[in-house]
């Protein structure tokens, strides 16, 4: 992964260090938008279970980005272009 301020450790992420507790869900929306420089939000839909909605992808970025402001101040993941992506201002 190409972001210093996050890490991958097994199961486990951190963000500047400190554990980013985050729900399975979670855990793999942030990691596709790592992976793939920022993705649209049906490209997420597609990385969730089968009958999730649209709206389920908003409320699972806002719960990362609560969690990420708990230990940063900062929100991780921004919606720019049309696309989420990982805060370049971390």
């Amino acid at each position: 992964m190409n972001v210093n301020f996050l890490s991958i450790n097994g199961k486990k992420i951190y963000l500047i260090g400190y554990p980013l507790k985050l729900s399975p869900s979670e855990r793999n929306l942030l990691l596709s938008i790592v992976e793939s420089k920022g993705k649209t939000i049906d490209e997420l839909l597609s990385v969730l279970n089968d009958g999730v909605s649209r709206g389920n992808v908003a409320v699972h970025i806002n719960s990362i980005n609560k969690k990420a402001i708990a230990v940063s101040d900062r929100k991780l993941i921004l919606f720019e272009n049309e696309k989420y992506i990982i805060n370049p201002y971390m």
